[in-house]
């Protein structure tokens, strides 16, 4: 593999930082403008909610400041440059259908409330694919984003074999904020895994051994969480996701025996009450509730092809069809289910696009490869696999939760997109930093 000076002129050389020598990532922090930086702040501050954990962090509203920080700051980096892409015109197609649906919902006034939530993912994407334009900020970006996971799914996994790798309901849980449900830190675990798998195939070999251990301490962590959670869900997308990675692996043998060594560990890490959660699916009483939530839905999809109810207008309608409760409960809950919740709330129009924009992730990790084949380039190879897989993953597990409106799916967008101009430019033989037409 052939590694060349980034061409943002900051005299690092890319292969120094996937080493991750020290001193070069240092420099390559404090060489970044703040669009990168405010961005990064942003980033942390949204998945890990510190001023949640430590109140006394809590006297300034930190993660809206930081967004409209690396906005403006956006605006004077003479380095963002915008990108023509299909995923744009998706994207803003996909929000101008969450405005019309707010416009004629049920109860607008709970559409509009909420607005800023579908507004927020529309300016991150934006943001990411503009500032995230070198591969010297792309490795920065993911190895932020990998430490920050790193921080809640060690303590995933402490919390997990804290209470001896037993099995409790509740399961292990992430910060306050997005990923304080275990279902919902389940699915960012899975993404997590995605991308650290990523990661680690193209980089392991610039590695010593520490470096290695540290970085194989991630999907560890990661899969431990995933069991740690209790959810069926997380674990089906897991499952789906080795057997993804195992038919995209070019050493067929190599790759099925260490599949079936790693499932063997985590077999026997498996409480038994999670194989009797399995055994009783379809059964049970939270089965049950799921289910009648979701024939309500397919209801309401027929009832409301178009447009669907409205942005986040599936409780307020729900229990007004539903006074006495639906389910096993007295009031109606989330259905449980993002295709389900993307048709009720958005109507077929919004699901349309929601499965559009899932098909060209994986159409445009494909063409980044392609681009690829002639002039490869580890990282940007292999993490398109990694999102590939964590995309395998999180659609598996959707099926059992609402998470259209979460970062993970908003980030792993932005991240293709921004991969996919880089692949493009690096094969072209352009600079880093130039617009690239994807």
């Amino acid at each position: 593999m052939r590694y060349q000076r980034n061409s943002s002129k900051s005299g690092i050389v890319l292969q120094d930082l996937y080493a991750l020598k020290l001193q070069p990532v240092w420099q390559a922090v404090k060489y970044e403008g703040w669009s990168f930086k405010w961005l990064c702040i942003y980033f942390l501050f949204e998945y890990v909610r510190p001023a949640s954990i430590y109140p006394q962090l809590d006297i300034l509203p930190w993660t809206q400041l930081s967004l409209l920080f690396a906005v403006f700051s956006a605006f004077l980096d003479k380095k963002a440059v915008w990108v023509r892409n299909a995923g744009n015109v998706l994207i803003v197609l996909f929000f101008i259908v969450v405005l019309l649906s707010s416009v004629f919902a049920f109860r607008s006034s709970v559409s509009w409330d909420m607005i800023d939530i579908a507004v927020n993912w529309v300016i991150v994407y934006f943001l990411i694919v503009t500032v995230i334009n070198t591969r010297q900020r792309l490795f920065l970006f993911l190895l932020l984003f990998l430490l920050v996971n790193l921080k809640m799914s060690a303590h995933g996994f402490l919390s997990f074999a804290g209470r001896g790798f037993t099995y409790t309901k509740w399961g292990v849980v992430g910060p306050p904020g997005w990923f304080g449900d275990s279902g919902d830190f389940g699915i960012a675990m899975l993404v997590y895994i995605g991308i650290a798998i990523g990661v680690i195939v193209a980089n392991r070999h610039l590695w010593g051994r520490y470096k290695r251990l540290f970085f194989y301490y991630m999907p560890f962590t990661g899969m431990m969480t995933v069991i740690g959670t209790s959810s069926r869900g997380a674990l089906l997308g897991m499952l789906a996701m080795g057997a993804w990675f195992l038919m995209k692996s070019r050493n067929g043998i190599k790759a099925l025996v260490l599949f079936s060594v790693v499932a063997a560990l985590l077999y026997a890490v498996l409480p038994d009450e999670m194989f009797q959660e399995f055994e009783s699916a379809g059964e049970d009483s939270t089965s049950q509730d799921r289910l009648v939530h979701w024939e309500f839905g397919l209801e309401v999809i027929k009832r409301h092809p178009l447009l669907g109810v409205g942005y986040e207008n599936w409780l307020a309608y729900c229990n007004y069809v539903n006074p006495n409760g639906l389910g096993f409960n007295d009031r109606c809950r989330l259905p449980h289910n993002t295709y389900i919740s993307a048709g009720s709330e958005l109507g077929l129009v919004g699901l349309f696009l929601y499965v559009s924009l899932v098909l060209y992730l994986f159409r445009l990790n494909a063409r980044t490869r392609k681009v690829l084949a002639q002039k490869p380039e580890s990282l940007l190879y292999y993490c398109s696999y990694g999102l590939d897989a964590g995309l395998v993953g999180y659609l598996v597990a959707s099926v059992f939760f609402t998470v259209l409106f979460y970062p993970i799916f908003w980030v792993q967008f932005g991240l293709t997109v921004a991969i996919h101009r880089l692949s493009v430019e690096y094969a072209s033989g352009r600079v880093d930093n130039k617009a690239a037409s994807a």
